[in-house]
């Protein structure tokens, strides 16, 4: 059975929300908030996934995360007031639980595991966030490349993962199509992975994690 995606709420918590959301509906693309919006309200993935990311000065899109059920966002407009720092939009048909900041405080007053799973999960993701970070400062793109792959597959709970593309990993990492199309190269050359149309399977789990943490030591030995 696929796990649940790091930083994704916890099936107790989605039941204490459950009565608070007020579900919307979007098809492919539709976008649910533009960078810079000010209304606040933290949302939940019900069903389907949302496209978070942003388009650069030459129209490029650099895709920050790919949310799945169960995964929020917006806390920071509730909690801080801060406006929408992402486009987020609709992949393929969803499913968008809204709460709005009044409920949500209120629910948080009554219920205190609400605002554990709450915290847990902004831990998560920002933990996330800032090894992304530090990985764009000082890993080698090919690097980069395998972690997504490892990642997205240990997310999924199986070796082979057929929704995956370049595309999907460029925007990600930020960096060309051609550049990821090279790295993957490199990783089936290595016989770590295979490779095909929306198709990417890690041979053996064991041996991709010990080539992975081998170049990671090695470039901590190089700082």
């Amino acid at each position: 059975m696929p796990q649940e995606s790091l930083g994704s709420l916890s099936s107790s918590c989605m039941a204490l929300l459950e009565p608070l959301f007020k579900v919307k509906s979007y098809q492919d693309g539709e976008i649910i908030h533009a960078r810079g919006e000010r209304k606040a309200g933290l949302c939940v993935v019900l069903e389907g996934s949302v496209k978070v990311g942003n388009y650069g000065s030459d129209g490029r899109y650099f895709l920050s995360k790919l949310l799945k059920p169960c995964e929020s966002f917006g806390e920071f407009t509730v909690f801080s007031q801060l406006p929408r720092t992402h486009t987020s939009e609709a992949k393929g048909e969803t499913k968008i639980g809204y709460i709005s900041p009044t409920k949500l405080k209120r629910a948080l007053s009554t219920e205190p595991a609400i605002a554990l799973a709450l915290l847990q999960s902004l831990s998560t993701r920002l933990h996330l966030s800032l090894e992304a970070l530090d990985d764009a400062k000082r890993l080698p793109v090919l690097v980069r490349v395998a972690k997504m792959i490892y990642a997205i597959n240990l997310e999924e709970g199986r070796i082979e993962n057929r929704h995956l593309s370049q595309d999907d990993i460029a925007t990600q990492l930020g960096v060309s199509r051609m550049v990821v199309s090279t790295s993957l190269k490199q990783l089936a050359e290595l016989g770590l992975i295979k490779k095909g149309y929306r198709h990417i399977q890690i041979i053996d789990l064991e041996s991709f994690n010990a080539w992975l943490s081998e170049q990671q030591q090695t470039m901590e030995l190089l700082r």
